[in-house]
C-alpha cells in the first residue's frame, strides 16, 4: 500500500473517532433533552386541562347562584307584598277566578291560551302546552277549607294581581309558577290556571313543609304537580301583622335557567358530557335517589324528562355522589361508561353539582402531539447528522455542532424567560423569529404572563379592600355606664356584606350608645361597597336629632336612591341604650329580631317589629319599639349567617344551639359569649369555610 493512503486512512481514522464521539453525545444528549421536555409539557398541559375544566365548572356554578340570588331577592319581595297586603283592609269586590273556572272553556278567562312555557309530556314523547291566563291569577281553596272564613283574605290577595303580573315580566321565560299559601287554605297562583291534582294542598307539599320548618328562603327540586316538570322551587315564609305565621311563598323556576341555561361545548373533546347531579330530598331510600339533567339531552325537549330520566341508579353517578359530598369543586379521575375519565364538578344552589367529564385518551391528545413533536424532531436531527458523516466528516461535525445549538437555543430562551418571570419580572416578551410549533410555545408565553401580573394585581387589590373594610368596624369594644358589650365580624371572602357598630348618641343631654346590625344581600366587594356606604349613612343621621324611626327612615331614603335600580338591597337593626337606662328602643328593617335571655325566668324572647329591607322604597316610614330590661338580661344581635352555618353532613347549626350558649354563659362576660360562640361555630363547621358573613353583638344589663 502507498504512503498516500496509508496518511489518507489514518487522518480519516484519527477524524473519524472524535467525529463518532462527538456525534454518539450529541445523540444521546438530544434523545435527552427531547424526552425531559416531553415530559415535562405532557404533565403541565395536562395539569393546565384540569384546570381549565375545574374553572369552567366554577364560572358556570357563580352564575346560578347569582341566578339564585336574583330569584331569593324577587321571592323577598312577593313575599313582603303579601305581608303587606294581609295588613291593609279588603278590597271592593272584583271578579275573582278560580281554579276550577280554568278548567271550565264557559268560565275561564278570554285570554287563556297555550303556553309553550308550560309544556306537558304524555307517554309515547307527545308534547300538548297547557293553556294558562297571563291577565289573571287564580285562586283555589284547600281541601276542608270554609270559604265564608277566608272571604277577607281572598279579597286581600286581589292586590297581589299587578304584582305577580310584573314578577312574571321581570323574570321572563325561566319562571314556571308564582304562588302564595296561607295556612287557612287560601292559595294564589299565576299564570292563572288549573288541571290541579284531585284533593290537591298546598300546605302538604314538601316545598311548604320545608319552608315553614326552615322559617328562612329555602330551594326544593320538585316534579312540578301540573306539568310534570323537572323544577327548582325556591319557597319561603311570611308572617301576619301580628307576627305569626301566616304562609308561604314560592317560585317554580326552570332548572335549566336557574342553573344558567346555556348549550356548554367542549374546548378539549368532542366526547364531553355535562350534566347536573342532586340527591332527592326526604327519600324514604336509606341511600337517597340520585336525580340526573344532562345539558346534552336531545331525545325530548328540554326540562322534560321521564322518572326514568331524572333520578338515576347509576353505580357510576352514585359513587361520583358520594366521593364529592360536601365538597365545593374539583375533580376526579374515574371511568364513565366503561372509559377512564377525568370529572370536573362544582358546587351549585340547592346542593347541585354541575359536572364535565371527558375521556383521558382524548384529554392527553394535546400532550401526546406535544412529545411527540420533539421526537420527531429527535429523529429529524439523527438522520441530518448521518447524511451530513456520509458526505464530509469534517462537515458534519460543524453541522452537528451548529444544529445541536440551533436546537436547543429556543427553548433556553424560553426556560430563562419562565425564570425571569418566576422571579416577579412580568415585563419579559419572547419574539418569534420562526414558523413552526415554537412560535406557538412563544405566542403562548407572551399570552399568560399579563394574565398572571393582571391576576396578581387583583389579589393586592383585593388584599387592600380587606384591610379598608376591616378599619370601618369597631377596633374595641365600647364603654357604657350599666352595660356590657361586645362584637365581632368573620367574613366568607376577602369582603364582605355583614356590618356592626357602636355609635354614641346624646339625645336631650343623656349619653346613650347606638348599637347597630346589617346584612347585604351577597358578598364580595359590591355588597362591602353598598356596606360602606350605609355605614356612612348611619354614622352621619346618628349624630344628629330624632328618633330611631326618622333616623332609619332618612337612611332609607337616601340609600334607596343608589340602590333602586341594582336589587341591591341591607337587612337593618338599630338599638339605642341610654347610661343605666332602664329600657332599650329599637327599629328592625328586615333583619332578624334580636334574642332576648333572662336568667331569672330561663325564658328567651325576641325583639321583634314590622319593616322592609333597606334599599327597596324610598318612601318607607319605619316605626320604633321599646320595651323595659332588667339587670342580668342579655340582647343578643345577629345574621344569619350564624344559625344557618352547615357542618359537613349539611346539618344546619340553628338558634337553638345559639340560645343553649347564651343560656349555659349568662354569668360570662359579653367579650366571653361572643367568644365562645364563634368558637363553637368552628368546632361544628370543621375544617370547611364560612359559606356566610356572620357577625354577632351580645350586650348584656350589667347594673
Amino acid at each position: 500500500m502507498k504512503l498516500r493512503w496509508k496518511h489518507f486512512l489514518v487522518l480519516l481514522a484519527a477524524s473519524l473517532v472524535p467525529l463518532l464521539a462527538v456525534t454518539w453525545i450529541t445523540h444521546n444528549a438530544s434523545r435527552r433533552l427531547g424526552k425531559t421536555i416531553s415530559e415535562r409539557a405532557q404533565n403541565t398541559l395536562t395539569d393546565t386541562v384540569r384546570q381549565e375544566m375545574v374553572r369552567a365548572t366554577r364560572s358556570y356554578a357563580a352564575f346560578s347562584h347569582l341566578g339564585g340570588v336574583t330569584t331569593k331577592l324577587a321571592l323577598r319581595v312577593l313575599a313582603a307584598k303579601a305581608e303587606l297586603a294581609l295588613a291593609l283592609p279588603p278590597l271592593s269586590p272584583t271578579k275573582i277566578f278560580y281554579a276550577a273556572d280554568f278548567d271550565d272553556p264557559l268560565s275561564a278567562p278570554e285570554d287563556m291560551a297555550p303556553s309553550k312555557n308550560h309544556p306537558i309530556q304524555f307517554r309515547g314523547g307527545v308534547v300538548s302546552y297547557k293553556h294558562i291566563s297571563r291577565e289573571h291569577p287564580n285562586f283555589l281553596l284547600a281541601p276542608g277549607t270554609n270559604k265564608a272564613d277566608v272571604v277577607k283574605d281572598i279579597a286581600r290577595f286581589t292586590r297581589l294581581s299587578s304584582a305577580l303580573r310584573g314578577l312574571n315580566q321581570g323574570y321572563g321565560e325561566g319562571l314556571i309558577w308564582a304562588y302564595v299559601s296561607l295556612e287557612n287554605g287560601v292559595h294564589i297562583s299565576y299564570p292563572g290556571h288549573g288541571g290541579y291534582p284531585t284533593g290537591y294542598d298546598p300546605r302538604k307539599r314538601l316545598w311548604y313543609k320545608m319552608a315553614k320548618k326552615a322559617k328562612a328562603p329555602t330551594w326544593v327540586p320538585m316534579v312540578d304537580a301540573t306539568t310534570r316538570q323537572l323544577i327548582l322551587t325556591l319557597a319561603m315564609p311570611f308572617g301576619r301583622p301580628d307576627g305569626s305565621l301566616a304562609g308561604v311563598a314560592g317560585m317554580d323556576i326552570k332548572i335549566t335557567h336557574a342553573l344558567v341555561e346555556s348549550e356548554t361545548t367542549s374546548r378539549w373533546s368532542q366526547n364531553m358530557s355535562s350534566f347536573i347531579v342532586g340527591q332527592k330530598p326526604n327519600s324514604s331510600s336509606k341511600k337517597g335517589k340520585i336525580w340526573v339533567l344532562s345539558s346534552q339531552e336531545k331525545t325530548t325537549p328540554r326540562g322534560l324528562k321521564s322518572e326514568e330520566q331524572l333520578f338515576s341508579q347509576s353505580p357510576e353517578i352514585r359513587e361520583f355522589f358520594h366521593r364529592i359530598k360536601n365538597r365545593n369543586s374539583g375533580y376526579l379521575d374515574m371511568p364513565y361508561k366503561g372509559v377512564d375519565s377525568l370529572w370536573a364538578y362544582a358546587a351549585m344552589i340547592a346542593d347541585q353539582y354541575f359536572v364535565i367529564v371527558v375521556p383521558k385518551s382524548e384529554i392527553m391528545t394535546l400532550p401526546e402531539e406535544v412529545g411527540q413533536m420533539f421526537v420527531e424532531y429527535w429523529h429529524n436531527q439523527t438522520a441530518i447528522t448521518g447524511v451530513a458523516v456520509l458526505l464530509a466528516l469534517f462537515l458534519v461535525g460543524i453541522v452537528a455542532f451548529f444544529t445541536s445549538h440551533i436546537s436547543t437555543g429556543h427553548i433556553l430562551t424560553i426556560i430563562d424567560a419562565w425564570k425571569r418571570l418566576a422571579k416577579g419580572d412580568f415585563s419579559v416578551r419572547l419574539e418569534a423569529t420562526m414558523k413552526d410549533e415554537r412560535a406557538q410555545l412563544i405566542n403562548a408565553f407572551n399570552e399568560i404572563v399579563p394574565k398572571i401580573e393582571e391576576h396578581m394585581r387583583m389579589s393586592y387589590a383585593l388584599g387592600l379592600a380587606q384591610e379598608v373594610q376591616q378599619s370601618l368596624l369597631p377596633q374595641s369594644d365600647p364603654s357604657l355606664a350599666g352595660f356590657d358589650i361586645a362584637g365581632a365580624s368573620i367574613y366568607c371572602d376577602e369582603t364582605g356584606g355583614d356590618y356592626y357598630d357602636f355609635i354614641e348618641t346624646n339625645r336631650g343631654g343623656q349619653a346613650g350608645l347606638a348599637v347597630v346590625v346589617g346584612d347585604v344581600s351577597g358578598h364580595g366587594v359590591s355588597s362591602a361597597l353598598l356596606m360602606a356606604t350605609a355605614r356612612a349613612l348611619i354614622m352621619l343621621r346618628a349624630s344628629m336629632p330624632g328618633e330611631a324611626a326618622s333616623i332609619i327612615s332618612d337612611v332609607n331614603r337616601h340609600l334607596s336612591l343608589d340602590t333602586a335600580k341594582t336589587g341591591n338591597f341591607m337587612t337593618f337593626f338599630y338599638s339605642e341604650l341610654t347610661e343605666l337606662g332602664t329600657e332599650v328602643r329599637w327599629v328592625r328593617a328586615g333583619h332578624d329580631p334580636a334574642i332576648v335571655y333572662d336568667p331569672l325566668m330561663d325564658a328567651f324572647d325576641e325583639l321583634k317589629g314590622q319593616g322592609v329591607p333597606l334599599g327597596f322604597d324610598e318612601s318607607i316610614e319605619y316605626d320604633s319599639f321599646r320595651r323595659p330590661i332588667e339587670p342580668g338580661q342579655i340582647i343578643v344581635i345577629g345574621t344569619d349567617g350564624i344559625w344557618e352555618t352547615h357542618n359537613r353532613t349539611g346539618e344546619m347549626f340553628g338558634k337553638e344551639a345559639l340560645m343553649e350558649i347564651i343560656r349555659n354563659n349568662h354569668t360570662a362576660s359579653a367579650r366571653q359569649i361572643v367568644d365562645t360562640v364563634t368558637e363553637a361555630l368552628e368546632q361544628f363547621r370543621g375544617d370547611d369555610a364560612p359559606e356566610d358573613d356572620i357577625t354577632l353583638v351580645v350586650i348584656k344589663v350589667d347594673r
